[in-house]
Protein backbone atom coordinates (compact mmCIF):
# COMPACT_ATOMS: atom_id res chain seq x y z
CA UNK A 1 0.00 0.00 0.00
CA UNK A 2 1.49 3.31 -1.11
CA UNK A 3 1.29 6.44 1.01
CA UNK A 4 2.38 10.03 0.37
CA UNK A 5 1.51 13.57 1.37
CA UNK A 6 0.57 15.60 -1.69
CA UNK A 7 -0.82 18.88 -2.93
CA UNK A 8 -4.00 18.95 -5.00
CA UNK A 9 -4.47 21.39 -7.86
CA UNK A 10 -7.78 21.53 -9.73
CA UNK A 11 -7.65 22.25 -13.46
CA UNK A 12 -10.39 22.71 -16.02
CA UNK A 13 -10.93 19.77 -18.34
CA UNK A 14 -9.36 21.47 -21.38
CA UNK A 15 -6.08 21.92 -19.47
CA UNK A 16 -5.69 18.15 -19.18
CA UNK A 17 -5.13 15.53 -21.90
CA UNK A 18 -8.26 14.07 -23.48
CA UNK A 19 -10.07 11.52 -21.23
CA UNK A 20 -7.59 12.13 -18.40
CA UNK A 21 -8.83 12.95 -14.87
CA UNK A 22 -5.54 13.05 -12.93
CA UNK A 23 -1.94 13.91 -13.70
CA UNK A 24 0.95 13.00 -11.40
CA UNK A 25 4.65 12.42 -11.71
CA UNK A 26 6.05 8.98 -12.40
CA UNK A 27 8.04 9.25 -9.15
CA UNK A 28 4.87 9.87 -7.12
CA UNK A 29 3.05 7.04 -8.88
CA UNK A 30 5.94 4.73 -7.96
CA UNK A 31 5.82 5.89 -4.31
CA UNK A 32 2.05 5.29 -4.22
CA UNK A 33 2.56 1.93 -5.96
CA UNK A 34 0.14 2.85 -8.74
CA UNK A 35 0.66 0.54 -11.72
CA UNK A 36 -2.65 0.87 -13.51
CA UNK A 37 -4.05 3.88 -15.43
CA UNK A 38 -7.65 3.46 -14.25
CA UNK A 39 -8.81 3.23 -10.62
CA UNK A 40 -11.36 4.67 -8.25
CA UNK A 41 -10.70 7.88 -6.32
CA UNK A 42 -12.21 8.57 -2.89
CA UNK A 43 -12.55 11.66 -0.70
CA UNK A 44 -14.66 11.10 2.40
CA UNK A 45 -17.74 9.10 1.34
CA UNK A 46 -17.47 10.26 -2.31
CA UNK A 47 -16.06 7.80 -4.84
CA UNK A 48 -15.53 8.27 -8.61
CA UNK A 49 -13.63 6.59 -11.42
CA UNK A 50 -10.46 8.27 -12.64
CA UNK A 51 -7.88 7.81 -15.39
CA UNK A 52 -4.32 8.97 -14.71
CA UNK A 53 -1.54 10.24 -16.91
CA UNK A 54 2.08 10.38 -15.73
CA UNK A 55 4.46 13.31 -16.21
CA UNK A 56 7.79 14.68 -15.04
CA UNK A 57 6.30 17.57 -13.10
CA UNK A 58 6.65 18.32 -9.35
CA UNK A 59 6.46 14.90 -7.71
CA UNK A 60 4.35 16.19 -4.76
CA UNK A 61 1.58 17.64 -6.92
CA UNK A 62 -1.51 15.87 -8.27
CA UNK A 63 -3.62 17.76 -10.78
CA UNK A 64 -7.22 16.63 -11.03
CA UNK A 65 -9.93 17.69 -13.43
CA UNK A 66 -12.68 20.03 -12.32
CA UNK A 67 -15.21 17.33 -13.30
CA UNK A 68 -13.60 14.77 -10.96
CA UNK A 69 -13.25 17.39 -8.21
CA UNK A 70 -16.96 18.18 -8.51
CA UNK A 71 -17.89 14.48 -8.21
CA UNK A 72 -15.70 14.20 -5.12
CA UNK A 73 -16.89 17.57 -3.71
CA UNK A 74 -13.22 18.42 -3.33
CA UNK A 75 -11.51 21.80 -3.26
CA UNK A 76 -7.76 22.52 -3.72
CA UNK A 77 -5.77 20.93 -0.90
CA UNK A 78 -2.48 22.47 0.31
CA UNK A 79 -1.33 19.17 1.87
CA UNK A 80 -3.31 15.96 2.14
CA UNK A 81 -2.56 12.29 2.57
CA UNK A 82 -2.85 10.14 -0.55
CA UNK A 83 -3.13 6.40 -0.02
CA UNK A 84 -3.40 3.83 -2.81
CA UNK A 85 -4.76 0.36 -2.12
CA UNK A 86 -3.55 -1.96 -4.88
CA UNK A 87 -6.03 -4.66 -3.83
CA UNK A 88 -9.16 -2.53 -4.29
CA UNK A 89 -7.52 -0.22 -6.89
CA UNK A 90 -8.57 2.84 -4.93
CA UNK A 91 -6.73 6.12 -4.36
CA UNK A 92 -8.01 7.74 -1.16
CA UNK A 93 -7.37 11.35 -0.20
CA UNK A 94 -7.59 12.27 3.45
CA UNK A 95 -9.14 11.14 5.76
CA UNK A 96 -11.85 13.75 6.12
CA UNK A 97 -12.41 14.30 9.84
CA UNK A 98 -15.75 15.81 10.86
CA UNK A 99 -16.16 17.54 14.22
CA UNK A 100 -19.88 17.59 14.99
CA UNK A 101 -21.10 20.60 16.97
CA UNK A 102 -24.48 22.22 17.54
CA UNK A 103 -23.45 25.89 17.63
CA UNK A 104 -23.80 27.87 14.39
CA UNK A 105 -20.73 29.99 13.60
CA UNK A 106 -20.89 33.75 13.92
CA UNK A 107 -18.85 34.34 10.78
CA UNK A 108 -18.17 38.04 11.30
CA UNK A 109 -16.75 37.60 14.81
CA UNK A 110 -13.11 37.04 15.74
CA UNK A 111 -14.16 33.78 17.43
CA UNK A 112 -16.88 32.41 15.13
CA UNK A 113 -17.31 29.26 17.24
CA UNK A 114 -17.16 31.04 20.58
CA UNK A 115 -14.98 29.44 23.25
CA UNK A 116 -14.43 26.38 21.03
CA UNK A 117 -12.73 28.43 18.29
CA UNK A 118 -9.13 28.03 19.44
CA UNK A 119 -9.56 24.28 19.90
CA UNK A 120 -11.03 23.97 16.39
CA UNK A 121 -8.21 26.13 14.98
CA UNK A 122 -5.69 23.77 16.55
CA UNK A 123 -7.48 20.74 15.11
CA UNK A 124 -7.50 22.29 11.62
CA UNK A 125 -3.79 23.13 11.72
CA UNK A 126 -2.63 19.90 13.37
CA UNK A 127 -4.75 17.91 10.92
CA UNK A 128 -3.32 19.73 7.93
CA UNK A 129 0.21 18.98 9.12
CA UNK A 130 -0.69 15.28 9.12
CA UNK A 131 -2.58 15.37 5.83
CA UNK A 132 -6.05 15.19 7.41
CA UNK A 133 -8.84 17.47 6.20
CA UNK A 134 -10.70 18.71 9.30
CA UNK A 135 -14.22 20.08 8.82
CA UNK A 136 -16.74 21.41 11.32
CA UNK A 137 -20.27 20.09 10.77
CA UNK A 138 -23.70 20.63 12.32
CA UNK A 139 -26.55 18.06 12.48
CA UNK A 140 -29.10 19.83 10.31
CA UNK A 141 -26.65 20.24 7.41
CA UNK A 142 -25.96 16.50 7.09
CA UNK A 143 -27.81 15.36 3.96
CA UNK A 144 -27.81 11.56 3.85
CA UNK A 145 -29.89 11.46 0.67
CA UNK A 146 -27.12 13.26 -1.21
CA UNK A 147 -24.22 11.71 0.74
CA UNK A 148 -22.99 15.20 1.59
CA UNK A 149 -22.89 17.87 4.27
CA UNK A 150 -22.30 21.58 4.53
CA UNK A 151 -19.05 22.16 6.43
CA UNK A 152 -16.94 24.97 7.77
CA UNK A 153 -13.27 24.71 6.81
CA UNK A 154 -10.36 27.08 7.21
CA UNK A 155 -8.46 28.20 4.13
CA UNK A 156 -5.89 30.98 3.92
CA UNK A 157 -6.58 31.76 7.59
CA UNK A 158 -10.29 32.33 6.99
CA UNK A 159 -13.31 30.21 7.89
CA UNK A 160 -15.34 29.31 4.82
CA UNK A 161 -18.51 27.36 4.12
CA UNK A 162 -18.35 24.49 1.60
CA UNK A 163 -20.11 21.32 0.44
CA UNK A 164 -18.25 18.14 1.37
CA UNK A 165 -18.92 14.43 1.16
CA UNK A 166 -19.71 12.69 4.42
CA UNK A 167 -16.58 12.41 6.58
CA UNK A 168 -14.46 9.29 7.12
CA UNK A 169 -14.55 9.77 10.91
CA UNK A 170 -16.85 11.86 13.15
CA UNK A 171 -16.09 13.23 16.62
CA UNK A 172 -19.25 14.17 18.53
CA UNK A 173 -18.77 17.49 20.33
CA UNK A 174 -22.46 18.42 20.61
CA UNK A 175 -22.72 20.17 23.98
CA UNK A 176 -26.50 20.01 24.45
CA UNK A 177 -28.14 16.85 25.76
CA UNK A 178 -31.50 18.04 24.42
CA UNK A 179 -30.16 18.42 20.88
CA UNK A 180 -28.21 15.16 21.04
CA UNK A 181 -31.33 13.24 22.06
CA UNK A 182 -33.54 14.62 19.26
CA UNK A 183 -35.06 11.78 17.24
CA UNK A 184 -33.98 13.26 13.89
CA UNK A 185 -30.35 13.40 15.00
CA UNK A 186 -30.45 9.90 16.52
CA UNK A 187 -31.73 8.54 13.19
CA UNK A 188 -28.90 10.27 11.33
CA UNK A 189 -26.30 9.02 13.79
CA UNK A 190 -27.61 5.47 13.49
CA UNK A 191 -27.47 5.60 9.69
CA UNK A 192 -24.01 7.14 9.67
CA UNK A 193 -22.68 4.37 11.91
CA UNK A 194 -24.55 1.34 10.66
CA UNK A 195 -25.38 2.11 7.04
CA UNK A 196 -22.51 4.33 5.95
CA UNK A 197 -20.09 2.56 8.31
CA UNK A 198 -18.59 5.83 9.54
CA UNK A 199 -16.98 5.55 12.99
CA UNK A 200 -18.43 8.07 15.44
CA UNK A 201 -16.67 8.40 18.76
CA UNK A 202 -17.84 9.96 22.01
CA UNK A 203 -21.25 9.45 20.53
CA UNK A 204 -23.28 10.37 23.62
CA UNK A 205 -23.36 12.14 26.96
CA UNK A 206 -23.00 10.01 30.05
CA UNK A 207 -25.58 9.64 32.80
CA UNK A 208 -24.06 9.75 36.31
CA UNK A 209 -26.22 6.92 37.66
CA UNK A 210 -25.59 4.72 34.64
CA UNK A 211 -21.82 5.26 34.92
CA UNK A 212 -21.97 4.18 38.58
CA UNK A 213 -24.04 1.10 37.76
CA UNK A 214 -21.73 0.12 34.89
CA UNK A 215 -18.50 0.46 36.86
CA UNK A 216 -19.94 -1.17 39.98
CA UNK A 217 -19.94 -4.43 38.02
CA UNK A 218 -16.15 -4.51 38.33
CA UNK A 219 -14.93 -5.50 41.79
CA UNK A 220 -11.68 -3.53 41.72
CA UNK A 221 -13.32 -0.32 40.46
CA UNK A 222 -16.31 -0.69 42.81
CA UNK A 223 -14.06 0.08 45.78
CA UNK A 224 -13.32 3.52 44.28
CA UNK A 225 -16.98 4.49 43.90
CA UNK A 226 -18.82 6.54 46.53
CA UNK A 227 -22.10 4.81 47.40
CA UNK A 228 -24.68 6.17 44.97
CA UNK A 229 -28.43 5.77 44.37
CA UNK A 230 -31.19 7.50 42.51
CA UNK A 231 -32.65 10.13 44.85
CA UNK A 232 -36.01 8.37 44.52
CA UNK A 233 -34.58 5.00 45.49
CA UNK A 234 -35.54 4.22 49.13
CA UNK A 235 -31.89 3.30 49.77
CA UNK A 236 -30.93 6.94 49.20
CA UNK A 237 -32.50 7.84 52.56
CA UNK A 238 -30.08 5.54 54.36
CA UNK A 239 -27.15 7.68 53.17
CA UNK A 240 -28.34 10.58 55.36
CA UNK A 241 -28.24 8.28 58.41
CA UNK A 242 -24.87 6.68 57.71
CA UNK A 243 -22.79 9.60 56.42
CA UNK A 244 -22.28 13.07 57.86
CA UNK A 245 -22.14 14.52 54.33
CA UNK A 246 -24.28 13.61 51.30
CA UNK A 247 -24.17 15.16 47.83
CA UNK A 248 -27.18 15.43 45.55
CA UNK A 249 -26.35 15.87 41.87
CA UNK A 250 -28.44 16.19 38.69
CA UNK A 251 -28.10 12.88 36.86
CA UNK A 252 -27.51 14.72 33.58
CA UNK A 253 -25.86 17.81 35.05
CA UNK A 254 -22.61 19.49 34.05
CA UNK A 255 -20.36 22.38 35.09
CA UNK A 256 -21.30 21.91 38.75
CA UNK A 257 -24.81 23.23 38.17
CA UNK A 258 -27.52 22.24 40.66
CA UNK A 259 -25.26 20.30 43.05
CA UNK A 260 -26.48 20.23 46.66
CA UNK A 261 -24.30 19.45 49.67
CA UNK A 262 -26.01 18.25 52.85
CA UNK A 263 -24.00 18.24 56.08
CA UNK A 264 -25.31 16.81 59.36
CA UNK A 265 -24.29 18.46 62.61
CA UNK A 266 -25.36 17.58 66.16
CA UNK A 267 -28.51 19.68 66.18
CA UNK A 268 -29.22 20.61 62.57
CA UNK A 269 -28.75 19.97 58.86
CA UNK A 270 -26.82 22.37 56.63
CA UNK A 271 -28.07 22.71 53.06
CA UNK A 272 -25.71 24.23 50.45
CA UNK A 273 -26.71 24.74 46.80
CA UNK A 274 -24.21 25.52 44.03
CA UNK A 275 -25.30 28.48 41.88
CA UNK A 276 -23.41 30.63 39.33
CA UNK A 277 -23.19 33.46 41.88
CA UNK A 278 -21.91 31.34 44.75
CA UNK A 279 -23.27 28.92 47.34
CA UNK A 280 -26.76 29.34 48.80
CA UNK A 281 -26.77 28.13 52.43
CA UNK A 282 -29.64 27.24 54.75
CA UNK A 283 -29.80 25.59 58.16
CA UNK A 284 -32.66 23.21 58.94
CA UNK A 285 -33.60 21.95 62.39
CA UNK A 286 -34.66 18.41 61.55
CA UNK A 287 -34.62 15.69 58.91
CA UNK A 288 -38.26 16.15 57.86
CA UNK A 289 -37.66 19.86 57.12
CA UNK A 290 -34.64 18.88 55.06
CA UNK A 291 -36.60 16.31 53.02
CA UNK A 292 -39.38 18.82 52.39
CA UNK A 293 -36.88 21.38 51.06
CA UNK A 294 -35.12 18.82 48.88
CA UNK A 295 -38.37 17.64 47.31
CA UNK A 296 -39.33 21.27 46.60
CA UNK A 297 -35.96 21.93 44.98
CA UNK A 298 -35.56 18.70 43.03
CA UNK A 299 -39.21 18.10 42.09
CA UNK A 300 -39.32 15.75 39.08
CA UNK A 301 -35.72 16.27 38.01
CA UNK A 302 -33.56 13.12 37.92
CA UNK A 303 -31.00 13.38 40.77
CA UNK A 304 -28.56 11.02 42.42
CA UNK A 305 -27.71 10.90 46.12
CA UNK A 306 -24.04 10.17 46.78
CA UNK A 307 -21.91 9.43 49.80
CA UNK A 308 -19.87 12.46 50.89
CA UNK A 309 -16.14 11.99 51.42
CA UNK A 310 -13.61 13.59 53.80
CA UNK A 311 -11.22 14.83 51.14
CA UNK A 312 -7.77 16.30 51.23
CA UNK A 313 -7.93 20.05 50.59
CA UNK A 314 -5.62 22.65 49.10
CA UNK A 315 -5.41 26.00 50.91
CA UNK A 316 -8.50 24.78 52.81
CA UNK A 317 -10.44 24.59 49.56
CA UNK A 318 -11.97 21.51 47.86
CA UNK A 319 -9.79 20.05 45.10
CA UNK A 320 -10.22 17.27 42.61
CA UNK A 321 -8.16 16.02 39.68
CA UNK A 322 -9.27 15.97 36.04
CA UNK A 323 -7.36 13.21 34.27
CA UNK A 324 -7.78 13.14 30.50
CA UNK A 325 -7.61 9.65 29.01
CA UNK A 326 -7.53 9.26 25.21
CA UNK A 327 -7.07 6.58 22.60
CA UNK A 328 -3.70 6.71 20.82
CA UNK A 329 -2.41 6.08 17.30
CA UNK A 330 -2.31 2.40 18.30
CA UNK A 331 -5.95 2.50 19.44
CA UNK A 332 -5.14 1.96 23.13
CA UNK A 333 -5.92 4.12 26.17
CA UNK A 334 -3.21 6.43 27.51
CA UNK A 335 -3.25 9.39 29.90
CA UNK A 336 -2.75 12.69 28.06
CA UNK A 337 -2.92 15.24 30.86
CA UNK A 338 -3.72 15.66 34.55
CA UNK A 339 -4.70 18.88 36.28
CA UNK A 340 -5.86 19.80 39.77
CA UNK A 341 -9.07 21.86 39.95
CA UNK A 342 -9.21 23.99 43.07
CA UNK A 343 -12.60 25.34 44.12
CA UNK A 344 -13.32 29.03 44.58
CA UNK A 345 -13.55 29.87 48.27
CA UNK A 346 -17.27 30.69 47.89
CA UNK A 347 -18.21 27.46 46.09
CA UNK A 348 -18.68 23.85 47.09
CA UNK A 349 -17.56 22.54 43.66
CA UNK A 350 -14.23 22.86 41.84
CA UNK A 351 -15.57 23.37 38.30
CA UNK A 352 -13.92 26.20 36.38
CA UNK A 353 -17.40 27.42 35.44
CA UNK A 354 -17.93 28.07 39.17
CA UNK A 355 -14.77 30.14 39.61
CA UNK A 356 -12.34 27.28 40.18
CA UNK A 357 -8.70 27.46 39.13
CA UNK A 358 -6.40 24.85 37.63
CA UNK A 359 -2.84 23.87 38.36
CA UNK A 360 -0.64 21.00 37.33
CA UNK A 361 -1.66 17.95 39.31
CA UNK A 362 1.98 17.13 40.07
CA UNK A 363 2.53 20.60 41.59
CA UNK A 364 -0.45 20.29 43.94
CA UNK A 365 0.59 16.79 45.01
CA UNK A 366 4.13 17.99 45.67
CA UNK A 367 2.92 20.92 47.80
CA UNK A 368 0.50 18.81 49.83
CA UNK A 369 1.76 18.15 53.34
CA UNK A 370 -0.41 15.06 53.84
CA UNK A 371 1.89 12.13 54.72
CA UNK A 372 -0.26 9.51 52.96
CA UNK A 373 -0.89 11.40 49.69
CA UNK A 374 -0.77 9.39 46.45
CA UNK A 375 1.82 9.96 43.73
CA UNK A 376 0.98 11.38 40.30
CA UNK A 377 1.74 7.92 38.92
CA UNK A 378 -0.91 6.37 41.19
CA UNK A 379 -3.51 8.95 40.14
CA UNK A 380 -2.83 8.38 36.45
CA UNK A 381 -2.78 4.58 36.86
CA UNK A 382 -6.18 4.68 38.61
CA UNK A 383 -7.65 6.81 35.82
CA UNK A 384 -6.24 4.51 33.15
CA UNK A 385 -7.74 1.46 34.84
CA UNK A 386 -11.12 3.23 35.03
CA UNK A 387 -11.03 4.18 31.32
CA UNK A 388 -10.23 0.61 30.25
CA UNK A 389 -12.90 -0.86 32.52
CA UNK A 390 -15.53 1.61 31.36
CA UNK A 391 -14.86 0.79 27.71
CA UNK A 392 -15.06 -2.95 28.43
CA UNK A 393 -18.42 -2.70 30.22
CA UNK A 394 -20.22 0.20 28.51
CA UNK A 395 -22.00 0.37 25.17
CA UNK A 396 -20.79 2.86 22.59
CA UNK A 397 -17.56 4.12 21.06
CA UNK A 398 -15.49 6.39 23.30
CA UNK A 399 -11.97 7.63 22.62
CA UNK A 400 -11.70 10.48 25.12
CA UNK A 401 -12.82 10.57 28.76
CA UNK A 402 -12.42 13.25 31.39
CA UNK A 403 -12.01 11.28 34.61
CA UNK A 404 -12.52 13.23 37.85
CA UNK A 405 -10.72 11.80 40.87
CA UNK A 406 -10.48 12.94 44.47
CA UNK A 407 -8.31 11.84 47.40
CA UNK A 408 -9.66 11.31 50.92
CA UNK A 409 -7.76 12.11 54.12
CA UNK A 410 -6.51 8.51 54.28
CA UNK A 411 -4.92 8.77 50.82
CA UNK A 412 -7.52 6.66 49.01
CA UNK A 413 -8.31 7.62 45.41
CA UNK A 414 -12.02 7.90 44.57
CA UNK A 415 -13.83 8.32 41.26
CA UNK A 416 -16.16 11.32 41.32
CA UNK A 417 -17.35 11.42 37.70
CA UNK A 418 -16.61 10.49 34.09
CA UNK A 419 -17.24 13.09 31.39
CA UNK A 420 -17.52 12.12 27.71
CA UNK A 421 -17.46 15.77 26.59
CA UNK A 422 -14.49 17.20 28.51
CA UNK A 423 -14.13 20.97 28.18
CA UNK A 424 -12.12 22.34 25.25
CA UNK A 425 -12.24 26.01 26.19
CA UNK A 426 -9.06 28.06 26.61
CA UNK A 427 -9.29 28.20 30.41
CA UNK A 428 -8.54 24.47 30.63
CA UNK A 429 -5.10 24.84 29.00
CA UNK A 430 -2.14 24.74 31.38
CA UNK A 431 0.40 26.00 28.82
CA UNK A 432 -1.37 28.59 26.62
CA UNK A 433 1.84 29.38 24.71
CA UNK A 434 2.14 25.97 23.07
CA UNK A 435 1.02 25.69 19.43
CA UNK A 436 -1.10 22.59 20.09
CA UNK A 437 -2.46 21.18 23.30
CA UNK A 438 -1.40 17.52 23.67
CA UNK A 439 -5.03 16.37 23.50
CA UNK A 440 -5.35 17.74 19.95
CA UNK A 441 -2.27 15.87 18.72
CA UNK A 442 -3.52 12.63 20.28
CA UNK A 443 -6.97 13.22 18.77
CA UNK A 444 -5.46 13.53 15.29
CA UNK A 445 -3.40 10.37 15.89
CA UNK A 446 -6.54 8.43 16.76
CA UNK A 447 -8.38 9.69 13.67
CA UNK A 448 -5.55 8.32 11.52
CA UNK A 449 -5.75 5.03 13.39
CA UNK A 450 -9.51 4.76 12.77
CA UNK A 451 -9.20 5.66 9.09
CA UNK A 452 -6.72 2.83 8.61
CA UNK A 453 -8.87 0.22 10.34
CA UNK A 454 -11.69 -0.01 7.85
CA UNK A 455 -12.68 1.59 4.61
CA UNK A 456 -16.11 2.73 3.48
CA UNK A 457 -18.29 0.51 1.47
CA UNK A 458 -19.49 2.23 -1.71
CA UNK A 459 -21.96 4.93 -0.64
CA UNK A 460 -25.59 3.78 -0.69
CA UNK A 461 -27.75 5.17 -3.43
CA UNK A 462 -29.97 8.12 -2.47
CA UNK A 463 -33.10 6.01 -2.97
CA UNK A 464 -31.79 3.37 -0.55
CA UNK A 465 -30.91 5.96 2.10
CA UNK A 466 -34.17 7.88 1.84
CA UNK A 467 -36.12 4.62 2.06
CA UNK A 468 -34.38 3.68 5.30
CA UNK A 469 -34.99 7.15 6.76
CA UNK A 470 -38.70 6.93 5.92
CA UNK A 471 -39.00 3.52 7.63
CA UNK A 472 -37.20 4.73 10.77
CA UNK A 473 -39.52 7.75 11.10
CA UNK A 474 -42.60 5.51 11.28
Amino acid sequence: MGLAQVQIQILSQHQLPHHIDLVMSQALAKKLEIKTPVFSVAFGSAIAKGRVAFSRMNHKLICISSDLAEQLKMNPQPWIRAHFDAHSLRLRFGPVFGILINAHPQEKRAQPFGLMTKFLDECITAGQMRGIRVAVITPEHIDLNRNETTVWIKQKNRWQCAKYPLPDVIYNRINSRRIEQQESLQIKMSLLKNHFRIPIFNERFLDKLQVYQILAQDESIRSRLPETYSFRDPRALTLFKRYSTVYLKPTNGSLGSGIIKITRSKKSWIYQLSTPGGTVRRTLKNHSSLMKLLKQKIRSQPYIAQQGLRLMKFDNRPVDFRILAQKTKEGVWKITSSVARIANISHIVSNLARGGTIRKASDVLREWSYPNKPSIHQLRAAALEIAKTFERLADGHFAELGIDLAVDVHGKIWLIEINSKPSKTDDTVINPNSHFRPSVLRLIDYVLYLSQQGKHAPPPSPSTTSGIMRRQRR
